[in-house]
């Protein structure tokens, strides 16, 4: 009696620990679909449907920081530094929304442009109201020794890329509200014009009351050329 008490007790051991074997196994093989890129990706593009795949994963690999739905992916910017294998995972930290990344001002130039970073306040940005993507007529003021100073447009229709606190954070995001920089798209040409004007001179922007669809077109007729020629 005693051995078959026994016995049934080693055979209820063995059903018990292979029931617990098989819901250990059944965890550890738990699939969960997931965006992996399906190509080779470098450097700070922006991913779109094409470059990633959903697949089924073991549960276990995955971590809290790998990105397990589309929409955590589509449409970020990937780290200025490494390439993603083909088939790996996403991970949230190296992924990035555009106004988000460190070296955002020059993803917004079009060819032929350069980011020109002008400090100011809120007397140059017309009382705070001038915002990312909106076109400004840039003014220069000169002050000449025994005349009056000399004031006109020498560049209109200015993209504003984008404007920051002294932190460096976007307006849109910050605790500060007082800009301190603007990034403008200037063409290359004219780079080194605006940068005369501001060494010699004063900068104030104004919202362009008719937008064109061409950027940053230089005022030839400006007064203040001949100055900035010299």
């Amino acid at each position: 009696m005693k051995k078959k008490v026994g016995l049934i007790g080693l055979i209820s051991l063995i059903v018990i620990n292979v029931l617990l074997f098989k819901i250990v196994l059944d965890k550890s093989v738990d699939t969960i679909e997931v965006p992996v890129d399906s190509q080779r990706i470098h450097p700070r593009p922006q991913i779109t449907e094409d470059m990633n795949q959903m697949i089924k994963v073991p549960a276990v690999m995955i971590q809290n920081d790998c990105a397990i739905e589309k929409k955590e992916v589509l449409k970020k910017y990937t780290e200025i530094e490494g390439i993603i294998p083909k088939g790996s995972l996403f991970y949230k930290s190296m992924l990035f929304d555009e106004k988000d990344l460190p070296d955002y001002p020059t993803l917004k130039l079009k060819e032929g442009q350069n980011v020109f970073s002008l400090k100011t306040d809120l007397l140059k940005s017309s009382g705070n109201t001038l915002t990312n993507n909106q076109r400004i007529d840039l003014y220069v003021t000169i002050h000449q020794k025994n005349e009056n100073p000399i004031t006109d447009s020498l560049l209109q229709s200015v993209r504003i890329i984008n404007v920051v606190d002294r932190k460096g954070v976007d307006m849109t995001k910050s605790e500060l509200k007082v800009p301190s920089v603007i990034n403008l798209a200037i063409n290359k040409e004219y780079v080194s014009l605006l940068k005369k004007a501001s060494e010699i001179g004063s900068l104030d922007l104004y919202a362009t009351t008719f937008p064109q669809e061409e950027e940053c077109i230089l005022n030839s007729e400006s007064a203040i050329l001949p100055i900035l020629y010299e």
